[in-house]
């Protein structure tokens, strides 16, 4: 499968809400005007294709960026420079099928370039098993936890991060 990594554009925005409405309750709920401002804000937002389709998406920022989540907020209360994986989604025909990865590893090329680490976030109770396992095949290291009150309830969160050049399990030899 060819995945081609490209930046956002105005009128993927009704896939990329689509994608994420599917994908709750594991990232939350976000309506269209916010993705907007995430295209106008974040320092990476962009989309991965296959066969001319979006297969998923990933944003990040920077801790310059005006935005209040206090999930982004733990990492800025600990750290100068950092991009913050605020979502990465994968729509379910493609997942398992190095979208994600390919997704990591353009971001990682990106967060090069500024000499920054990836900060990224992931449910721990309940477990998101699948992003656990896949955020430590890909070199993060867990540096804290979060605990997060939510509409509907507390939410235990693994907070990661990935130093610049850090190796993931398929990279080591």
């Amino acid at each position: 499968m060819e995945i081609q990594i490209r930046d956002v554009a105005e009128d993927d925005l009704p896939v990329i809400l689509e994608l994420n409405e599917q994908a709750i309750p594991l990232v939350n709920c976000l309506e269209i005007r916010r993705f907007r401002w995430f295209a106008r804000s974040a320092a990476y937002f962009r989309v991965a294709e296959t066969d001319q389709k979006i297969a998923g998406f990933l944003i990040a920022i920077t801790p310059a960026t005006d935005y209040d989540s206090q999930y982004f907020g733990w990492f800025c209360q600990r750290y100068a420079s950092f991009l913050y994986v605020d979502r990465i989604v994968i729509t379910e025909w493609a997942r398992r099928r190095g979208v994600g990865f390919a997704l990591y590893n353009d971001l990682e090329d990106y967060a090069l370039g500024l000499s920054y680490s990836l900060a990224a976030d992931v449910y721990s109770d309940p477990p998101n098993e699948i992003s656990l396992t896949f955020h430590a095949k890909y070199g993060f290291e867990q540096v804290g936890t979060q605990i997060v009150e939510e509409d509907d309830g507390a939410h235990q969160v693994a907070k990661f991060l990935k130093q610049p050049g850090a190796k993931s399990i398929g990279e080591q030899a």
